[in-house]
């Protein structure tokens, strides 16, 4: 389904970014940017679902930034981070994802995909091409002291496969 590399900036008090938590999906381990300083986290601890893949080796030559280089690919049609919050409920919370594909499974087939925050539809992702970048941001109000936030596949591609 959906890939994503995500620098999901959550304002919570994580890290060394002190009130934001910076993930990058599809990441092997954390690390800091050299040209931002910004610490990111792998999402191994905010998904169960999916795999880390490399982006197709025609693209790497041009990418400088780390967070660039790996995806995180989703099975199936619903695939949900949990971001625990430590201010809690009720505190509004800055959301801003980037996702691209990269070309990860050759398939020259840029997903789309909806998003979700909780059970609250956000926004539609559709890549129009194999390198295109799309950027969402929102500032959500949660009723509950977690952010699930999910990706939910809308278009069945061959390279899908459906597990539930």
């Amino acid at each position: 389904m959906a890939m994503l590399f995500l620098a999901l900036n959550m304002l919570l008090n994580v890290r060394a970014q002190e009130g934001f938590i910076s993930i990058d999906c599809g990441a092997n381990k954390d690390y800091k940017d050299n040209t931002t300083s910004i610490f990111y986290n792998t999402d191994a601890n905010f998904i169960d679902t999916g795999e880390n893949r490399n982006i197709s080796l025609h693209f790497t030559s041009d990418i400088f930034q780390e967070q660039l280089k790996n995806v995180r690919s989703f099975p199936g049609v619903k695939n949900c981070y949990t971001l625990q919050l430590e201010q809690g409920k009720d505190n509004n919370y800055l959301n801003r994802a980037a996702f691209w594909y990269g070309d990860y499974d050759a398939m020259d087939q840029p997903p789309e995909f909806k998003l979700y925050l909780g059970v609250e539809e956000w926004d539609t992702v559709k890549l129009h091409n194999l390198s295109d970048t799309v950027w969402k941001e929102i500032i959500y109000l949660p009723k509950t002291d977690d952010i699930y936030v999910c990706l939910v596949n809308t278009v069945k591609c061959n390279n899908i496969k459906d597990y539930s």
